[in-house]
């Protein structure tokens, strides 16, 4: 009895151990059978990716632009040779600069531009000034003119329109320095007149045609009526001897008071009253500055008084010219 129920149990128990081992067999039979399935499906799903083809790109517009501006463009320059250069002293601005010469008439054709006008700018200027030929360097700043209007000037060889040539002449010079100079004038003979005081006026179209008008109401060529004179004594009884005398030591005395950068002093003869010399003394000892003010004499068709002017010229730093 005990016998059969234990071959009962062991027969029980290896059917169920063989029932779980055909379990086992037959999954994994199953998993690999399905695995292989799944690879072989994979296979054949696999597709190969069509050929590419390459477009040709068109060139960037840049690059197209940038080819014809080479082919547009200038050659190369070539190099800059590289010398060393002398030592140059520059002189500031606003010292005017003039080199002592002599010059016959003959007006060229260069002139200085226009500029700008503003007051700031007016330092920086440096002015080509041309009067009756002579080339004179300025800043343009408180220029002088000193005129003589004496008698002789219309007289002889310089003849009834020789004062209104040097105002025209004035006027020609002024012109290219519209906008960027200040300037005056004095007129002398017997005694100095001024043109606008001892203040510097703005060189424009309005204050060079008053200027012009004002020595042009001195012109002593009026005593005469617009005619040839032939004596100092027509002079004498017109406007209380305006137009007698060459007393250059008042118009340079008058002139020095002002301050100027420059003067330009014409006459056609010696000083009157005050010898030459001693003119040159009272300029040389009393009147000139520090640095010195160059005179930019000019001798006016006549051999008189050369000597004094182109001392005058040369004791200053300016020039000296003759207007034969």
């Amino acid at each position: 009895m005990n016998i059969s129920n234990t071959y009962t149990r062991n027969k029980a128990l290896f059917t169920v151990v063989a029932v779980s081992l055909a379990l086992h067999v037959l999954g994994l039979l199953g998993f690999g059978a399905f695995k292989i399935v799944e690879n072989i499906t994979r296979e054949e799903q696999t597709f190969e990716a069509p050929q590419i083809v390459e477009v040709p790109q068109e060139q960037p517009e840049y690059q197209v632009n940038l080819e014809q501006r080479n082919r547009s463009s200038a050659p190369p320059r070539p190099n800059p040779i590289v010398v060393d250069a002398p030592d140059v002293t520059i002189p500031a601005l606003n010292i005017d600069v003039n080199i002592a010469n002599a010059s016959s008439y003959g007006r060229g054709s260069g002139g200085f531009g226009t500029g700008g006008g503003v007051a700031e700018m007016r330092e920086m200027v440096v002015a080509d000034l041309d009067f009756f030929g002579a080339k004179m360097q300025s800043d343009a700043q408180r220029i002088l003119f000193i005129i003589d209007m004496s008698g002789s000037m219309v007289m002889e060889g310089r003849g009834v329109d020789g004062y209104k040539v040097v105002v025209d002449e004035m006027v020609a010079t002024l012109k290219p320095l519209i906008g960027v100079g200040t300037f005056n004038v004095l007129a002398f003979a017997k005694d100095v007149e001024k043109f606008r005081g001892s203040t510097f006026k703005s060189v424009t179209e309005d204050s060079i045609k008053t200027a012009q008008k004002w020595l042009m109401d001195r012109d002593p060529a009026e005593a005469t009526d617009r005619k040839q004179a032939k004596s100092y004594d027509v002079f004498k009884t017109y406007k209380k001897g305006r137009n007698l005398g060459t007393r250059a030591d008042l118009a340079l005395e008058a002139g020095f008071k002002m301050k100027p950068n420059m003067i330009i002093f014409l006459s056609d003869g010696d000083p009157t009253k005050m010898e030459a010399k001693e003119v040159l003394k009272l300029v040389n000892e009393e009147l000139q500055s520090d640095p010195k003010v160059p005179i930019n004499a000019v001798s006016y068709k006549s051999t008189k008084g050369r000597k004094f002017l182109k001392q005058l010229a040369a004791n200053s730093g300016g020039t000296y010219t003759e207007v034969k």
